[in-house]
């Protein structure tokens, strides 16, 4: 009787996080964000890169870095992201531009390398650090199915959700900004 309440609890568990890793949500401009859970095998992956875009990024002590960045705007560049990549070189990232708030996490589903994901809000034409968080890769050790490998990593993105709204996110190299001295993150050109 004890397993059977643990294993219904973990089967709930289970497709709540489900629920929250994949949801729609519906903004007041009549716009569908998708949260998307759609994973690529990187067996098949064409390695192709996405537009590059600079980003002006300004410390509070007036200290000025110019990332090059991919710009993730549409569907399948978001749902991509920086999967089935081996690394990113310093000064660059990706910049995911999702056109309506949100507050849900980014999961490492085929993500080889440490990344720092700061969770932006825009302000006129500036980006503001709402939250940020350092995310290590999900690992599949080899015993895991693809599914369970995907379940493994849905679970692990709850520990990357922001605790506020925001409608771009930058990911970048694990700790190659000092982050809490960002005062706000500007783009400056298309390359």
């Amino acid at each position: 009787m004890k397993n059977k309440k643990i294993i219904t609890m973990i089967t709930i568990l289970f497709f709540l996080v489900l629920i929250s890793c994949s949801q729609i949500k519906n903004t007041n401009d009549g716009k569908k964000l998708i949260h998307v859970n759609h994973p690529i095998d990187c067996k098949n992956w064409d390695g192709k890169t996405f537009e590059k875009i600079k980003v002006e990024v300004l410390f509070k002590n007036n200290f000025r870095k110019v990332l090059s960045v991919e710009h993730a705007n549409q569907y399948k560049e978001i749902s991509t992201g920086l999967m089935c990549r081996t690394e990113i070189t310093e000064s660059s990232g990706m910049l995911f531009d999702f056109q309506a708030e949100q507050n849900i996490g980014f999961w490492m589903l085929n993500v080889n390398f440490p990344i720092d994901v700061l969770y932006l809000i825009k302000k006129n034409d500036k980006l503001y650090i709402e939250d940020y968080k350092q995310m290590e890769p999900c690992i599949n050790d080899g015993n895991l199915s693809y599914t369970e490998y995907e379940n493994k990593c849905r679970i692990e993105s709850l520990n990357y959700r922001p605790k506020k709204m925001y409608n771009y996110a930058l990911e970048i190299n694990k700790n190659s900004l000092n982050i809490e001295n960002i005062a706000y993150i500007k783009i400056i050109s298309s390359d």
